[in-house]
């Protein structure tokens, strides 16, 4: 029992990554079969945001590893109007579509063709409301991941949400970024590119608000918690996205949640793979874990710096006379090493502004 559901958990927080609580009332959890390795994952999002919206393919690993990503399939948006458009695949289970943003009133599904086989989702229309994030954050001493203290970097928000008519439900993503120096050895060569690393932050937590059981249109939540570690050497961002979704895809993040949480009790709910949206159009009865949603987003973002690091971060890849190449760490020699499987890029984004 806790071996599966140690299992579980590793591939649900590696399906949350890819990608990102109140209680209401919620359909039973589909138990189909344990997670296995090699069973498809599918997972999108599509938004009405300017910026570019993916799809990503992947296989369930082995324990402790991540999913692995597929590259060979032929992804499309689909649209209420029998539109279709292509994705672009990035590779390592990738597609990205840019260009296009959902538009309201209008109803999105997405279709993927990987072996011969067709995979489709069901259609999402997009929400006509979203809210508006005011963020903060704070450093603290507390346990994180073990029963030790250590310094932490949490991040909150006060939200205020509109007054409407359509069922509210409320998904926050939290994403960072962080530059990253690597070694320049002056001036026998030029500095080398900059590294800007991405990823999740705290992707086993899962931030929804459910409008159905509150008339209170004002919420605070913490969002996000992780360590405080050598990211903060130099400018560190925060992107808050608020995603606002309709009630299929609640009930699957509330699942998600669940499923998380669950700790294993003879009494507990068992851990099992949480059924989405998507499925073989062929066989209906085969198992693909993931979801497409389209949501109505709203972006907030801040930076923080190393000052308010409590404890000294040491520089890791700073040029030492004499000191071999092969003696610094790989991160300080590549943004790829440096990245570990996270997404990174050469390029500075539009948004890196700072004082």
């Amino acid at each position: 029992m806790k071996k599966n559901l140690y299992s579980t958990l590793k591939q649900l927080t590696c399906l949350i990554s890819l990608i990102l609580v109140t209680v209401s009332c919620i359909d039973r959890l589909d138990f189909w079969q344990e997670t296995q390795e090699g069973q498809l994952i599918i997972y999108g999002l599509f938004t009405d945001s300017e910026d570019k919206h993916l799809v990503n393919i992947s296989t369930t690993a082995p324990l402790s590893f991540r999913p692995k990503g597929i590259s060979n399939a032929a992804v499309y948006l689909l649209t209420d109007g029998e539109e279709k458009i292509a994705y672009l695949n990035k590779g390592n289970g990738v597609y990205e579509l840019q260009g296009i943003h959902a538009a309201e009133g209008k109803s999105y599904a997405i279709e993927v063709i990987l072996n011969g086989t067709t995979y489709r989702s069901s259609f999402q229309e997009l929400p006509s409301a979203v809210g508006k994030d005011d963020l903060s954050y704070e450093v603290a001493y507390e346990p994180f991941k073990s029963s030790e203290d250590e310094y932490v970097f949490k991040v909150f928000t006060k939200s205020e949400l509109p007054e409407t008519k359509d069922q509210l439900f409320i998904r926050w993503v939290v994403e960072e970024a962080h530059y990253w120096q690597l070694l320049w050895i002056p001036p026998a060569t030029p500095p080398p590119p900059p590294c800007f690393i991405f990823d999740v932050m705290d992707p086993s937590r899962v931030n929804l608000f459910d409008g159905t059981v509150t008339s209170n249109r004002q919420t605070e939540s913490l969002l996000a918690t992780r360590k405080i570690d050598n990211a903060f050497l130099f400018p560190y961002f925060v992107t808050v996205k608020q995603l606002s979704i309709k009630r299929e895809a609640f009930q699957y993040w509330e699942k998600i949640n669940i499923v998380i949480n669950n700790q294993g009790s003879l009494f507990d709910i068992p851990p099992a793979p949480v059924v989405g949206n998507i499925v073989n159009t062929e066989n209906p009865n085969e198992l693909i874990l993931g979801f497409f949603e389209v949501a109505k987003s709203s972006i907030s973002r801040f930076y923080v710096t190393s000052e308010i690091s409590p404890i000294y971060l040491q520089p890791i890849c700073n040029f030492i006379p004499g000191k071999p190449t092969n003696q610094y760490p790989s991160e300080c020699l590549s943004c790829e090493a440096r990245a570990g499987g996270r997404e990174w890029t050469s390029i500075t984004p539009d948004w890196w502004v700072y004082d």
